[in-house]
């Protein structure tokens, strides 16, 4: 073999490289080549007269995100990993069955990082304090934990290093004894998902959270443990629609949109958004009944994180006026009138949070005066 044809591989490779290094470069010129979620400037190298002495790591950072074709060559790459490696990425799990898994939720799985003893008891002595005073001002309350996703579906986990963790000794688990002895009321809708899923999905396959059927079967739970039942909450979601984009999904693909099934809501357009509607993960919702014929209960304060979001329909169905409010701690002072301190009139409280965020409940009753 000659010299110039064992130079050839790696001129071949030089090229490719420099030719990649140029083509990604000047794409950029392209409209629309280099669009990112992230549209920051460019880094400027001189500021204010003076060189910046990180533009370096600064335009690194810009450009990684900024780059022709950025997103469609990690949705190519998310192809590949998800369908032929099985794996995501830093936030997401690939699990069996075309199901995705958020990683943040895996200490929860397989039991690495418990509560203390003392960290579940500041949380249950928290949803005490806020229970008492829920009830001191004429409301009932409940608490509802949203499971993780793994929690009603561990079949659907991918193979790990690490073992899953005995349900028994989740975080869960092991708070709900202790609101028993506290008397704080609850519903723990684990039994409840777990059993209606050999029937339906009651968790979206590329979300992170339950989906309509699952959010009807927890409101109906919450009713329930709140002396509310309702007929309007009984019958399963039978129509379904294939145009959902889960979160998960998006973080797999940012450019090429992958659906999930959704249950259809057939509970009818029984009320309107007063304030906040305009996205269901706003600070602050106001809803109210649109007819004098309010089915349930006249009025309910739920505090929520992001799985509250496909609960909204459901209280403000049978609610005369409702407010879902994201906030830690709990505004739970909205439960007076902030110029009269007198009491508002709400009848029902929920405080729901999901099993990956319990550790939040400690301090979650900092607002209650005293």
């Amino acid at each position: 073999m000659t010299e110039k044809r064992k130079r050839l591989p790696a001129i071949l490779f030089i090229a490719a490289f420099f030719f990649l290094c140029v083509f990604f470069s000047l794409g950029m010129l392209l409209p629309g080549a280099a669009d990112a979620a992230d549209s920051g400037d460019v880094p400027k190298l001189v500021s204010d007269g003076k060189i910046s002495a990180t533009w370096r790591d600064d335009f690194e950072g810009w450009f990684s995100k900024h780059f022709a074709y950025r997103d469609v060559l990690v949705d190519a790459f998310s192809v590949l990993k998800e369908k032929v490696f099985r794996t995501g990425n830093d936030q997401v799990l690939v699990g069996r069955d075309g199901f995705l898994f958020f990683r943040e939720t895996l200490a929860d799985y397989t039991g690495s990082d418990p509560m203390t003893e003392e960290e579940l008891s500041a949380a249950a002595d928290a949803l005490k304090n806020l229970s008492d005073y829920a009830e001191e001002h004429g409301a009932a309350f409940v608490f509802l934990c949203a499971p993780n996703k793994n929690t009603i579906y561990p079949e659907k986990m991918p193979a790990l290093p690490q073992q899953a963790a005995d349900p028994d000794s989740s975080n869960l688990s092991r708070l709900l004894p202790l609101l028993d002895e506290r008397g704080v009321n609850y519903a723990d809708v684990r039994p409840l998902l777990i059993e209606a899923k050999d029937e339906r999905l009651v968790y979206h396959k590329r979300d992170t959270h339950w989906n309509n059927e699952g959010a009807r079967i927890a409101a109906k739970a919450v009713l329930d443990a709140a002396g509310i039942p309702l007929g309007i909450f009984d019958a399963p979601l039978t129509d379904v629609t294939h145009d959902f984009r889960g979160d998960l999904d998006s973080l797999l693909y940012p450019k090429t949109p992958r659906y999930d099934d959704e249950y259809v809501l057939n509970i009818g357009n029984r009320f309107r958004y007063v304030s906040g509607g305009s996205s269901l993960m706003n600070l602050d919702i106001l809803t109210q009944y649109k007819s004098d014929k309010v089915l349930g209960i006249f009025s309910s304060l739920v505090f929520r994180d992001s799985f509250g979001s496909a609960l909204i329909p459901y209280f403000a169905s049978c609610s005369g006026s409702a407010r879902f409010h994201r906030a830690l701690p709990f505004r739970i002072d909205l439960l007076e009138d902030p110029e009269t301190g007198e009491t508002v009139g709400t009848d029902l409280v929920v405080v729901e949070i999901a099993e990956r965020n319990l550790r939040n409940l400690i301090g979650s009753d900092a607002r209650i005066s005293g």
